[in-house]
């Protein structure tokens, strides 16, 4: 006489993987708490169904697993993205009564850690800005399969999870169609950390705007390394203190006309240092900062600055954690050049 195994209940992963969604999704779609109704909240119902998966015998789980929390993991709370990206997270989540679970790390194994704990006290979704040069952990790879995870810039290493990359590519194009357009023939550019693949691609693109708008520059002119006001300030000193009381006209190949800088501290370093050397911004140098930072609008004069599209990054990583797919996206977000006094004057004097 042979006997059958009971078949086991199905579990909420069980119907998660056959609707093709995440286990956070369920948890909404069957609980009520998502109230669309469209393919993914059918999809969902009918899998439930297929599986026989009981809502009522579900429900303790079901409200353990919609947390109503977010986590954000950054590598520095001084970080300027990291900054702006917590700034504008938190009241967007409070505002609709959700929470946000913050956890930072220096390192690509710190971020593990935090991620871990994260994950472990429940979360709806995760966003993840990864450590400078640092891919993310693998353990995300798991973690995909029970919350959404949303990756803001760096390289994607988990195809995954949701991606959300800026568009410093673009921006360097625009930043040196604005100068070209100003009359600028010459350009330096203080890039940041070596290390850094984005800071690599960068330099490239820079150098590769400057062949195509028929621009100047020396390779001794353009430098990477931190992203400080004292470093702007060195950098400036050393670039523009020698030819500082020359006459303007004959200086192409001598001092630039404009600098381009990785961020708004090392421009604003860049800036003290060109004016206490008698030079005027931007008539005689124009500057261009990135990350428009409050600091950009303190300085006299105003300074020019890329615009990180923070609000657009924290709108579309709720959506996409809110979307129930879990199909991989990736989303690719241009900056803004915020146009101030620091490049907004009359057309440089022609040096060529």
């Amino acid at each position: 006489m042979t006997s059958t195994q009971p078949t086991p209940p199905a579990s909420i992963t069980n119907v998660a993987a056959l609707a093709n969604v995440s286990i956070a999704t369920v948890s909404r779609v069957l609980s009520g708490k998502r109230d669309k109704d469209d393919d993914i909240a059918r999809r969902v119902r009918a899998a439930a169904a297929e599986l026989n998966y009981c809502v009522n015998h579900a429900a303790s789980t079901l409200r353990s697993d919609v947390t109503n929390t977010i986590g954000l993991v950054i590598p520095s709370a001084t970080n300027r993205l990291s900054a702006q990206l917590l700034g504008e997270l938190e009241p967007t989540l409070c505002a609709y009564g959700r929470r946000l679970a913050l956890g930072i790390g220096h390192t690509a194994q710190e971020q593990a850690t935090r991620i871990e704990a994260l994950a472990a006290q429940g979360l709806d979704g995760l966003i993840v800005v990864p450590a400078n040069a640092s891919d993310l952990p693998a353990s995300l790879e798991r973690l995909t399969e029970r919350i959404p995870i949303v990756q803001v810039g760096g390289q994607q290493s988990s195809y995954r999870s949701f991606m959300i990359a800026i568009d410093d590519t673009a921006a360097m194009e625009t930043t040196m169609r604005h100068l070209a357009d100003a009359g600028v023939h010459s350009v330096a550019y203080l890039a940041g950390d070596r290390i850094s693949f984005d800071s690599a691609e960068l330099f490239a693109m820079f150098h590769t705007q400057i062949r195509a708008f028929d621009m100047f520059t020396k390779s001794s002119w353009n430098q990477f390394g931190e992203r400080t006001v004292q470093r702007g300030f060195h950098c400036a000193m050393q670039l523009f203190g020698i030819t500082a009381d020359l006459p303007k006209r004959g200086l192409a190949h001598m001092r630039p006309q404009a600098l381009v800088c990785c961020d708004d501290s090392v421009a604003i370093g860049a800036m003290t240092a060109i004016e206490s050397l008698g030079l005027t911004i931007p008539d005689d140098v124009r500057v261009v900062g990135d990350g428009d930072s409050l600091m950009a609008l303190s300085t006299t004069p105003t300074l020019t600055s890329l615009r990180p599209p923070v609000h657009r990054i924290v709108t579309e990583s709720l959506r996409l954690i809110d979307s129930g797919t879990i199909d991989p996206v990736r989303i690719v977000l241009p900056k803004q050049l915020v146009i101030r006094d620091s490049t907004a004057g009359d057309a440089v004097h022609d040096q060529a």
